[in-house]
């Protein structure tokens, strides 16, 4: 069983709201372009940042989840709205900044105005080593809550889905290479959203409130 933890003072200025023109353009932007399509410059190392348009959805691919389950990516996005992200248990570079990330993101989930339940999930990259033992693990190491869940695709698997989460045709390189963006789904767990890499909490916490509200 998991406890969500009281978060601390530096965790909440963390995912304070900044009120800045800026962020409240953002926050129009999604809102208003969530069901329209909206165009977003291209980068070299990613596909696409910003919204997706149009939505996509993922091939069905079969994951396992930390309790040893199986069951379809669609069917654990499908009914809430979602951020992803994609980690490795036995990172020790780049994970543990996503982790925290997620876990900022949590304290937050309870204050957001939306329809749908909302959710976090961290798909393991390594179907060798990120195993349910491994992902339970991560998932106890930042006081994962009830709302934040973590799977690994099979083998045969996994590029396909790294590739289609980032839109990339590029070859992938090295596991330790992997992307560190957020990929937000709603709740016909279609893909409307992909961050630059390692977000701040409250862009994601902007884009799940915008796509909780369609």
């Amino acid at each position: 069983m998991f406890h969500q933890h009281a978060p601390t003072r530096a965790a909440l200025r963390a995912c304070a709201p900044v009120r800045s023109p800026r962020r409240r353009a953002l926050l129009r932007g999604i809102s208003a372009a969530a069901l329209a399509g909206v165009s977003f410059p291209l980068y070299a190392q990613h596909a696409s940042i910003g919204l997706v348009t149009p939505p996509i959805r993922l091939d069905d691919f079969w994951v396992v989840d930390q309790s040893g389950e199986k069951r379809l990516l669609t069917d654990l996005l499908r009914q809430k709205v979602t951020a992803l992200q994609t980690i490795y248990t036995g990172c020790t570079s780049v994970c543990p900044l996503q982790g925290a990330l997620f876990s900022t993101v949590q304290q937050r989930i309870s204050q957001l105005q939306h329809r749908y339940p909302v959710q976090l999930v961290s798909i393991g990259i390594d179907p060798l080593s990120d195993t349910p033992p491994a992902l339970h693990a991560w998932l106890m190491r930042f006081q994962a809550g009830p709302e934040w869940r973590a799977a690994t695709p099979t083998l045969q698997d996994v590029d396909r889905m790294r590739r289609a989460l980032s839109g990339s045709t590029l070859p992938l390189g090295n596991i330790a290479d992997h992307s560190t963006q957020i990929y937000c789904f709603d709740a016909n767990a279609m893909l409307r959203w992909r961050s630059d890499d390692l977000p701040r909490a409250d862009q994601i916490c902007d884009v799940l409130g915008a796509l909780g509200r369609v």
